[in-house]
């Protein structure tokens, strides 16, 4: 079930419908398709900006059994920020530290990034320095740079 491509197998979505559709045949199946798969069915919807219909998902697939990886975790702490829900994201990070998976830089700079979309400068250096203190000694330039482009300094 590739999302991505251009072979015969390979799906185009012209629109969130379709993509329903897929997920809902995904999700009848036995076994279940990879979390992989699903991933790739949940980046092509962030990419449509249907962010809450990716959460909605996730809970499904959550409910059917089908673990997240590291990515589908990121999708799913993006899609948070998207909404306006920083607050969820964080949560969500916790949920993740709690079940050992380590967040990457990506998990923090969407955090971050996110946080200085709603004009949460300070909270937003806060993070940064303890995650940059904890985790990614010469990362900071990178960093530096999500929260200079929210155009918020």
């Amino acid at each position: 079930m590739p999302v991505r491509g251009k072979g015969k197998t390979d799906h185009h979505f012209d629109n969130v419908d379709h993509v329903l559709s897929l997920f809902n045949k995904m999700i009848e199946k036995y076994p279940k398709p990879s979390i992989v798969e699903f991933t790739k069915l949940f980046a092509t919807i962030v990419r449509m900006k249907h962010y809450a219909i990716v959460l909605s998902m996730c809970s499904q697939m959550e409910l059917l059994g089908v673990s997240h990886d590291a990515y589908s975790m990121s999708i799913l702490i993006n899609c948070f920020c998207q909404l306006g829900r920083i607050d969820f994201g964080f949560s969500f990070l916790g949920k993740m530290l709690k079940l050992g998976v380590e967040p990457d830089v990506v998990i923090f700079s969407t955090l971050i990034n996110g946080l200085c979309n709603q004009s949460n400068i300070s909270v937003a250096i806060c993070v940064f320095d303890i995650m940059f203190g904890i985790m990614f000694s010469g990362k900071r330039i990178d960093l530096y740079g999500c929260i200079i482009s929210s155009n918020l300094l």
